[in-house]
């Protein structure tokens, strides 16, 4: 009689156990309109740690009764860094499913326009919810892996070398996943670029800079080698490039020409002021710009301007020059 009451009472005393662990650990289920809670996990951490933050979330009731279901389920000793969100009334062994195999990746499409500068590139960032300064990113980070940004001074920025296209990259490894495929897509589209250029005694930087220019000056492919035809000539006697476009990476006017009074800027991009290129790129400059200036046309112009179509007119002397003006602005 006395071991039947002992086995009664230790029947009793593991039934009230399973009902006390079994509901929240197997059989719990989010009930209808449940609350979503957004749980982050560090890397690094231990189950402990997760219990900590799970109780904290209330999306586990009893830390005690977490840890006792992690020596149960080993799978619970090796949770995933990332972000999370979870439904209230999750079951304990639910919870420890989805943080073993970790956060599903959200994978994002990412445009690049042509002639685009680094903030614009932050302002994409920031809409998939990533806010940084690119300005920040210097080309010396990247150098082991990328041949073409050694030699550039130190301080200097990506600008130039994020090559413009679509992109489909992993939203938990923005930036840096953004900014290396961009660099992997320019280093295969420039590959062969540096034998050229020495051919040329310009150097590969040199090269990069001028394609930015032509990215904001042309607005056409077919002007594009022409274009650079016209920068080489002026650079090869010393005559100003007289870039708009350099001066506006500074001052960012917004407006493709400029007044007379912007003009008197002391910046190095000013190239009404300063000979030679400006200091460094200006823009990321696409595939066609990149090629106008490796092989620019060879050219008797020394002028050109656009008109507000895009419609380039090209002049051999100043006094065609100015009939061209007149002819694309009307004075």
């Amino acid at each position: 009689m006395k071991k039947l009451l002992i086995l009664s009472g230790v029947t009793v005393a593991a039934l009230a156990a399973f009902f006390w662990f079994a509901p929240a650990v197997w059989f719990s289920l989010p009930l209808p309109g449940a609350a979503q809670v957004h749980v982050v996990i560090p890397s690094g951490v231990n189950a402990d740690q997760v219990a900590d933050i799970l109780v904290e979330k209330k999306l586990v009731d009893s830390k005690f009764k977490y840890l006792l279901y992690a020596r149960l389920n080993r799978a619970a000793q090796q949770p995933k860094a990332g972000e999370y969100d979870f439904l209230h009334g999750t079951s304990y062994a639910q919870l420890v499913r989805i943080l073993a195999r970790g956060p599903t990746r959200q994978e994002l499409t990412m445009r690049i326009i042509e002639g685009w500068i680094i903030t614009d590139v932050e302002e994409l960032l920031k809409k998939a919810g990533v806010d940084v300064r690119l300005s920040d990113f210097l080309a010396e980070r990247f150098e082991q892996e990328f041949e073409f940004l050694r030699g550039l001074p130190k301080g200097t920025t990506l600008e130039g070398y994020l090559f413009p296209d679509t992109y489909r990259v992993w939203a938990d490894e923005l930036p840096d996943g953004l900014l290396r495929r961009q660099l992997q897509e320019f280093q295969l589209k420039t590959v062969e670029f540096a034998e050229p250029a020495k051919e040329q005694q310009r150097s590969f930087g040199d090269v990069v800079i001028l394609a930015s220019i032509i990215e904001k000056e042309a607005q056409h492919d077919e002007d594009r080698a022409i274009i650079a035809g016209i920068f080489m000539n002026r650079l090869k006697i010393g005559m100003a490039l007289q870039s708009d476009a350099t001066l506006n990476y500074v001052i960012q006017s917004g407006r493709s020409r400029l007044t007379n009074e912007e003009l008197k800027n002391e910046s190095p991009y000013n190239t009404y002021k300063y000979r030679g290129l400006p200091p460094g790129p200006i823009c990321n400059p696409g595939q066609a710009s990149l090629e106008a200036a490796l092989h620019p046309a060879a050219t008797d112009y020394w002028y050109f301007l656009t008109d507000a179509e895009g419609k380039a007119y090209f002049a051999r002397t100043l006094e065609e020059h100015g009939r061209n003006r007149i002819k694309a602005f009307g004075y």
